[in-house]
């Protein structure tokens, strides 16, 4: 394998369906097979308390939980991914891709009216920065259209919370010109799925030349 200096933590950010999971699928393994040693996490994570908490009552019952306790959560989601996944895994000189980090909280609990894009960061001044944000852009159009291709049965639901992705898509542009640690890669990712793994490998090995 081939071993890095010291471990690199890349976060993937984007409005859903902007195809962010499956381009972290296909980017862990390309890595791999260029003999890179390659960890993957997901935030809100599955495994911990408060990423459960999250999937079953904010993805299901926002209405029910106020954007304070919200955002609480995970950051005591992300507390927890750093110590379980994401700085162990960098100790060992890994290469660390987190699917959604705290860009997303900036971008979607700022979409809320409660919080300013800049109170978000603050609270997560506790997070390692990563080295490399990859930021995937589609017009929320398409990315309803994949999510509804992928599951016919949330097609009305997303439409109703298109204004919101809009608000989601706008913060995210406003965070890219901001003066955030770490590079910045603003990808249009709304082209064909392997073309844009192929330009994302080719980015993220010259990053990684330069480490």
């Amino acid at each position: 394998m081939k071993e890095l200096s010291r471990g690199v933590l890349i976060a993937f950010e984007g409005i859903d369906g902007s195809g962010k999971t499956t381009q972290i699928q296909k980017i862990a393994r390309f890595l791999q097979e260029q003999s890179y040693s390659v960890t993957v996490t997901h935030e809100p994570n599955h495994n911990s308390k408060w990423g459960k908490l999250i999937q079953t009552k904010v993805k299901k019952h926002r209405e029910t939980v106020s954007p304070e306790k919200e955002l609480d959560w995970y950051l005591k989601d992300r507390e927890w991914d750093l110590s379980k996944n994401i700085l162990p895994a960098l100790a060992k000189k890994h290469i660390v891709i987190v699917d959604r980090y705290y860009l997303s909280n900036a971008a979607y609990q700022g979409a809320l009216d409660t919080f300013s894009l800049e109170d978000v960061l603050q609270k997560n001044s506790f997070a390692r920065e990563p080295d490399l944000w990859i930021i995937l852009d589609v017009p929320v159009e398409i990315g309803q259209a994949r999510i509804h291709q992928r599951d016919k049965r949330n097609y009305n639901d997303q439409l109703e919370k298109a204004e919101y992705q809009e608000k989601v898509r706008k913060n995210y542009k406003q965070l890219a010109k901001m003066d955030i640690s770490g590079e910045i890669l603003w990808i249009d990712a709304s082209g064909e799925e392997n073309e844009l793994t192929i330009t994302l490998g080719s980015l993220i090995l010259e990053f990684l030349d330069k480490i």
